[in-house]
């Protein structure tokens, strides 16, 4: 059956709070797209989001698995009357409640402009129903006299339908936007099937190590060579102060991911990454997952003033190798691996161009009696231009003096040199390409010579001194 525009009663906006809903509300009407849902499919949608609000908000034992969706609901709508604490419990009462959300607009053609995609409405709806408008702190941005929001019937659902949609916690919820309507989908769909487990086994049935991200990346993944980027809308709506966090993946991401994982030395460089990130308690159980902090890094904050600016993953990867102790020369020869990889996918840069000054810093090391401490002066120097650009010319002069030929860098110095992000990119890349080459040479810097073992699964992220990290470049 084909509607027309005027037959349409659920649309996608461009709301990521209204689009994911309704993306959700369209999977539970098994329709292929949100405007392929007719009126008795909104009725049956309807009908299965009021059955599971008054089953979740009549629970009364908070150690029922059920309790743990209504915890969900809690947290997007605290004032709304299926979660306030002066509720009712019982289920007839509730039922009456419930169905007074999702009743049909008594008169559109009296009504004004639904606020999120326009259609007629007439039902006035305030921040006690709709997560993430009005905080505490600004509560007169309606106009005089306006009691609330115009809602059509279609966008009621929508913004309820919500939670399945979308990645949630007890406390937060998490929304993906995207370019690609297969990615958005798909994200939706798989939240779907995680939303029905939290209805009836509570969190604790749900596997540790997945993610809002990790399920964005597995749906970009499958996009082949498509050059696109998603963007992840990570809110909180209590009574304390709402809140919006937003990060983007950059547009190569789904090419970095599909060569990732087809290339053996960047699959184990990701593997690494996600057991060095891994927390565990005394006991072995694992309670920060490497899966869900690896695949973070993979998407920058948009949204924060004076925050890092991107790179997320090299970062990570530059602050995990400055402890050289805890990994094996196979580990850091794969970080090189991956770091190549993203910058070469993911920026379009030339990887091979920092190899004249790699042979220079490698033989003005190993020519030393004492290369660790060579190395350790080089370390020091690596991310910052000024002192990168004295130990090369440095470097260049000792070999000259010993009778050496030291390579020329003059192709890869103005750009190696260069105080913008593309500079800082690169002295990164050039840190994995002298550390991979030393231990090549069997340079004895200070890393592990043992295989790797669950001791690096279980380092702990915070435990590398902060004098390891690259400096912060801004754009």
């Amino acid at each position: 059956m084909t509607l027309t525009k005027a037959d349409t009663v659920l649309r996608l906006t461009s709301h990521p709070l209204q689009r994911c809903g309704a993306r959700a509300a369209a999977e539970l009407a098994r329709a292929d797209d949100p405007g392929a849902v007719t009126p008795a499919m909104l009725d049956e949608v309807a009908d299965l989001l009021a059955a599971d609000l008054v089953r979740a908000a009549s629970v009364v034992d908070k150690e029922h698995p059920a309790y743990d969706w209504w915890k969900v609901l809690f947290a997007l709508y605290p004032n709304s009357p299926v979660t306030h604490s002066k509720r009712s419990r019982d289920p007839g009462d509730l039922r009456l409640v419930v169905g007074r959300l999702f009743a049909g607009d008594p008169d559109r053609a009296a009504g004004s402009p639904c606020a999120f995609c326009g259609q007629p409405a007439s039902t006035l709806w305030g921040k006690d129903k709709l997560p993430m408008f009005d905080s505490l702190k600004a509560v007169n941005t309606l106009p005089p006299g306006l009691a609330g929001w115009p809602v059509c019937r279609g966008c009621r659902i929508a913004m309820w339908a919500l939670p399945y949609g979308s990645w949630v916690t007890a406390g937060s919820a998490t929304v993906m936007t995207c370019p690609a309507n297969a990615v958005e989908r798909q994200f939706v769909q798989r939240n779907l099937e995680r939303a029905r487990r939290i209805q009836h086994a509570g969190f604790s049935s749900l596997p540790a190590n997945a993610s809002a991200e990790t399920v964005t990346l597995a749906a970009l993944r499958e996009l082949g060579g498509r050059s696109t980027g998603s963007t992840l809308w990570l809110f909180k709506n209590d009574n304390q102060d709402a809140w919006l966090r937003v990060t983007a993946t950059r547009g190569g991401i789904p090419s970095f991911l599909r060569r990732l994982f087809a290339e053996p030395e960047c699959q184990a460089g990701w593997g690494a990454l996600q057991r060095a990130l891994t927390r565990r308690d005394k006991d072995g159980a694992v309670t920060a997952s490497g899966a869900a902090a690896a695949a973070r890094t993979l998407f920058d904050p948009v949204d924060r003033p004076g925050q890092p600016s991107g790179d997320r993953l090299e970062r990570e990867l530059l602050r995990q190798a400055g402890n050289l102790e805890r990994f094996t020369g196979q580990t850091l020869a794969a970080w090189r691996a991956l770091c190549r990889l993203y910058l070469e996918v993911v920026h379009g840069m030339d990887t091979g161009q920092v190899k004249p000054a790699r042979e220079l810093i490698t033989a003005w090391i190993m020519v030393d009696p004492n290369p660790r401490g060579r190395y350790n002066k080089y370390a020091k120097a690596a991310s910052r231009w000024t002192d990168l650009q004295r130990l090369l010319m440095d470097a260049a002069h000792r070999l000259l003096l010993d009778g050496g030929n030291p390579p020329d860098i003059t192709p890869v110095a103005q750009s190696l040199l260069a105080p913008d992000l593309n500079g800082w990119r690169l002295r990164g890349l050039l840190y994995f390409d002298v550390v991979a080459e030393l231990v090549n040479l069997g340079a004895p810097i200070g890393h592990k010579t043992s295989p790797d073992d669950p001791e690096d699964e279980e380092s702990d992220p915070s435990s590398n001194p902060p004098d390891d990290e690259f400096e912060e470049v801004s754009a």
